[in-house]
């Protein structure tokens, strides 16, 4: 069975780079721009997992996180920044996230962190 990956940055590079590594590896992929578009997908469809930009404008990560959980308890996150402190880790976890990753990504690492997630 096909996993669902629901990828959402505001970065389009890092919608058609990841999005397409994922791709690759066998994943059914979903992106968003935006944390409400990224609920919507969510709210429509059944998604195994998520991959969450924390700096996005509007509505960041963390209060993303916080829609998703209200949403879906179980939803398996996974946060990741490329401007990532200590204190956001800790926040994100606390708001429910599975992990939380450093960009720029490494597929090897990434695709390990998502078989654990499985």
């Amino acid at each position: 069975m096909q996993r669902s990956i629901l990828i959402i940055d505001d970065e389009r590079s890092i919608q058609m780079s990841l999005g397409g590594a994922l791709s690759d590896e066998g994943f059914e992929v979903h992106v968003a721009s935006s944390g409400p578009e990224g609920v919507q997908i969510l709210q429509q469809k059944k998604i195994d997992l998520v991959l969450l930009d924390v700096w996005m404008p509007g509505c960041d990560g963390l209060m993303t996180l916080e829609k998703i959980r209200a949403h879906d308890p179980e939803q398996i996150v996974v946060v990741m920044s490329g401007h990532g402190t200590i204190e956001t880790a800790v926040r994100a976890t606390k708001l429910g996230a599975y992990d939380f990753v450093e960009k720029p990504l490494s597929l090897e690492k990434l695709l390990v962190l998502l078989a654990h997630a499985f």
